[in-house]
C-alpha cells in the first residue's frame, strides 16, 4: 500500500476557447521507489495548511518562466509575462502550492504553435459571435477615454445620435450602431477585449514539471529520505533513520544521541532489514525500503528536499560517553553582515514574504525568529530543565553542538542564542526559571541580527 501522494498534472480544453488549454490536476498515490529513483515529488502538506517544502512553488513557476517555455511569436507582444509564486497563507488551509496551481489555471493558456495573427483572428471570431451592446460599449469605452472623443466617434457612425453626457449612451444599443469593422486596426484592443487571460505558455513546457505519467517532478531523482518508525507496541521508541540512496542501495544511519534504549532498538531494526553485517549503520535494497513503507513499518519524510538551493538536511548523530567534560557551543547565524539573498532563503523556507530592502528583510527575520522561539520554547524549557549548563569564557579545543532543535537547522543557532541570553543568571548559569525580560523576543532577535548584542563563550554540562 502506497503511503505517499503526489500531483498528476494534465491540460484540458478551455471552455470558451477550446483551441487553448488550461492546467488541471489531481492527487494520486506514488511509491517510494518512484519518488527516490524517478524524482516524483512527495506531497505531504502539514495540518496547518503550510507546505512542507515551500521551495516547490518557486521552483515550479521558475520552470514556466524560462524562455523556452514561452510562445516565441507572442512573447514580444508581452503576452507571456512573468509568473510569481503565491506568498503567505490564508484561512482556507490551502497550501501555497495549491493556490499557485489555481492561479496558473486562471491566468495562463497553454498552446502549441500560435502566431499573433492567429490570435487576432480568434479574437475577432469570438467578438463577432458574441456581439451585443455590452461588447460594443466595452470596446468603445476603452478606445475613447474622454467624453468628447467618445461623442465624435459615435456621431461619425450615426449623425442622429444626441449625446450631452455619458448618461445619454444608455438610450442607444451600440451593438446595432457599431460593428467590429469600426474598430479595424485596433488589434491589441480587440485581442484584450475578447480574451480574458493574455498570458501564454507552450503546452510542452508542462513536461518540465512532470514525468511520463504526468506526475509532479522537478528533479531527476532524490537521494535522501528520513524514516521514522510507527508505534506498534507499548515499548515503542521514537527512532529516526537518515537514509542516503546510491543506485538501488540504501544506506541507513540512526540518530541515537546517548540513549541506550535507542541503540538496542536500532540493532533490532537493522537485524530485521539489513542486507549486510551492519549492526547500527547498515545497507539494504530499495525493494526492502519499499516494503518498510508499504507495510507501514515506517513513515518517510524528506527534510533535505529543497528545489531552490542545496540543503543537506538533518544528519544522524550518536554520542559516546567520554571521561573528559563535554563542552558545547552555539554557532553563528545569518545577520546584517550577510546579503539580502541569503536572508531571503530563510524567509522562503518558512513561507514569509521576501519583499523589501535588507532592513525590511531583517525585520521580517526577527519577527519569524520570535514566532519560532515561542513555538520551540516548550521543547527548549524541557531540555534545559533536564540538562543543566554553565557558561565559561574559555573555548576548549573540542566543542560540540547542543543536541536540540535539529528540525530547524536554518534558525537553530539564533533561537538557541535567544534562549541562552534570556535565561542566563549571573551571565553564567543557564537556568530556565530565570527570565531576563529586558527585551521582548522580537526585540532580542532584532538586536542580535543587527549586532547590538552578542553571546560569547561555551557551555559545560553540570553533572
Amino acid at each position: 500500500m502506497n503511503t505517499l501522494k503526489t500531483f498528476r498534472l494534465w491540460l484540458e480544453p478551455d471552455r470558451d476557447f477550446p483551441q487553448f488549454e488550461r492546467l488541471a490536476w489531481e492527487i494520486v498515490d506514488v511509491s517510494i521507489r518512484d519518488v527516490l529513483m524517478g524524482g516524483v515529488h512527495p506531497w505531504s502538506p502539514m495540518s496547518s495548511g503550510h507546505d512542507k517544502h515551500p521551495s516547490l512553488a518557486e521552483a515550479f513557476v521558475q520552470r514556466l518562466n524560462e524562455e523556452d517555455s514561452k510562445v516565441a511569436s507572442l512573447s514580444s507582444f508581452n503576452y507571456c509575462y512573468k509568473l510569481f509564486a503565491e506568498q503567505g497563507y490564508y484561512n482556507d488551509k490551502k497550501t501555497r502550492f495549491e493556490r499557485n496551481l489555481e492561479g496558473i489555471k486562471k491566468a495562463v493558456y497553454f498552446v502549441g504553435d500560435l502566431s499573433y495573427l492567429q490570435l487576432l483572428e480568434m479574437a475577432k471570431c469570438h467578438l463577432r459571435d458574441t456581439w451585443c451592446n455590452a461588447v460594443a460599449r466595452g470596446l468603445t469605452d476603452r478606445m475613447c477615454p474622454g467624453f468628447q472623443e467618445l461623442r465624435r466617434f459615435l456621431k461619425g457612425k450615426d449623425e442622429s445620435i444626441r449625446l450631452s453626457g455619458y448618461d445619454d449612451i444608455v438610450r442607444y444599443d451600440l451593438g446595432d450602431i457599431l460593428s467590429l469593422e469600426d474598430f479595424e486596426g485596433r488589434d491589441s484592443l480587440i485581442i484584450s477585449e475578447a480574451i480574458p487571460s493574455l498570458n501564454f505558455r507552450n503546452a510542452s513546457c508542462l513536461d518540465k514539471v512532470r514525468d511520463g505519467q504526468g506526475r509532479l517532478r522537478l528533479v531527476p531523482e532524490i537521494a535522501k529520505v528520513t524514516i521514522t518508525g510507527i508505534p506498534t507496541s507499548t515499548d515503542y521508541v521514537n527512532l529516526l533513520w537518515h537514509v542516503e540512496r546510491e543506485g538501488e542501495t540504501c544506506r541507513f544511519r540512526p540518530t541515537l544521541e546517548k540513549s541506550e534504549t535507542k541503540r538496542a532498538k536500532a540493532r533490532e531494526f537493522a537485524e530485521k532489514w539489513r542486507m549486510d553485517e551492519g549492526r547500527l549503520c547498515f545497507s539494504t535494497s530499495i525493494e526492502r525500503l519499499s516494503e518498510m513503507v508499504e507495510t507501514r513499518a515506517v513513515v518517510p519524510s524528506f527534510p533535505a528536499l529543497n528545489y531552490t538551493y542545496e540543503h543537506s538536511g538533518p544528519t544522524a548523530t550518536a554520542e559516546v560517553q567520554a571521561s573528559r567534560i563535554q563542552a558545547f557551543h552555539i554557532g553563528g547565524f545569518l545577520d546584517y553582515k550577510n546579503t539580502g539573498e541569503q536572508i531571503k532563503e530563510i524567509l522562503r523556507e518558512y513561507g514569509v514574504s521576501m519583499t523589501g530592502n535588507k532592513n525590511a528583510l531583517l525585520k521580517k527575520l526577527a519577527k519569524l525568529a520570535a514566532e519560532q522561539y515561542e513555538e520551540k520554547k516548550p521543547k527548549l524549557d524541557a531540555f534545559f530543565s533536564e540538562h543543566r549548563f554553565v557558561r565559561v569564557n574559555a573555548t576548549p579545543p573540542k566543542t560540540g553542538n547542543l543536541p536540540i532543535l535539529r528540525d530547524a537547522p536554518t534558525l537553530r543557532n539564533l533561537l538557541l542564542t535567544m534562549f541562552a541570553m534570556k535565561h542566563l543568571r549571573g551571565n553564567a548559569i543557564l537556568e530556565t526559571s530565570h527570565d531576563n525580560n529586558t527585551y521582548t523576543e522580537e526585540q532580542l532577535a532584532s538586536a542580535l541580527l543587527h549586532g547590538k548584542v552578542e553571546l560569547k563563550g561555551t557551555f559545560l554540562r553540570v553533572v
